[in-house]
């Protein structure tokens, strides 16, 4: 940090305190995107809302046309190199979030189908990503900022990024909590089977209509484990399907 500007910690107080103020979680990010702007200039920015299975819920995109939007979420999320699809493996630091700094120009000499014919298109220099996460440690939203054709990001914006990526998280998963004594439609009826605590968390993943295979990856058990738990749950409220548990467990 050395000869570099202080950090603008007045300015990264009053922005905390803006997107704190935000209750809902697309307007938390809108705050976000817009106003973290003021404290890193971006030429495009962008951010994706997951849901539990990984899918794009709800995007924000700036900058750029709904062209290159389209043709990331139809093709690339999915079928691009491990570090730039959405199936990344991303676990939070220990000081919380999750930041990632990529130099495109680094990358130049990659012959790949994602670089050739979408990063270098859209001229992209730099990209500043961020995870938020939910209670359970699993991606929630990624933040994008871009900056194009020679623009870079310095250590201390970057430093900046981690600080806020931290604070941001913590206010996001507030917004994932319960209040206390409020129930979830399945709740009552799941409370009368003798479930074990896991077994408790995998029926609320699948009331939530998260995928077995998910499951698996943000409890950190095997599929054959996960699919154990699912035939105990099943056994214990007399079903055979995943149906049949919801229509038991949501249709009184």
């Amino acid at each position: 940090m050395s000869g570099q500007e202080p950090l603008p910690w007045k300015v990264l107080s009053d922005f905390i305190l803006e997107c704190g103020g935000q209750h809902e979680p697309y307007r938390f990010c809108m705050a976000v995107i817009e106003g973290i702007r003021k404290l890193i200039p971006y030429d495009q920015a962008l951010f994706l809302m997951l849901d539990g299975n990984r899918k794009i819920a709800r995007r924000h995109f700036i900058g750029f046309t709904d062209r290159w939007m389209s043709m990331y979420m139809n093709y690339y999320s999915r079928t691009t190199r491990t570090d730039f699809s959405l199936d990344r493996e991303a676990v939070e630091d220990d000081g919380g979030g999750y930041v990632s700094h990529i130099n495109w120009r680094d990358l130049d000499w990659i012959n790949d189908d994602f670089i050739v014919n979408y990063i270098k298109p859209r001229r992209l220099s730099e990209t500043l990503s961020f995870i938020l996460f939910d209670l359970k440690g699993a991606p929630a939203t990624i933040f994008c900022i871009d900056r194009l054709v020679d623009g870079t990001f310095s250590e201390q914006e970057i430093e900046v990024v981690r600080l806020l990526a931290a604070h941001l998280g913590n206010l996001y998963k507030n917004m994932f909590v319960r209040p206390s004594g409020q129930l979830r439609i399945w709740d009552k009826v799941r409370d009368e089977v003798n479930l074990t605590p896991r077994e408790k968390e995998v029926l609320d993943m699948l009331c939530q209509g998260v995928k077995p295979a998910f499951i698996s990856r943000e409890l950190h058990i095997s599929p054959g484990t996960t699919n154990k738990h699912i035939a105990h749950i099943y056994k214990k409220f007399d079903v055979n399907s995943k149906q049949e548990l919801l229509v038991k467990l949501l249709g009184r």
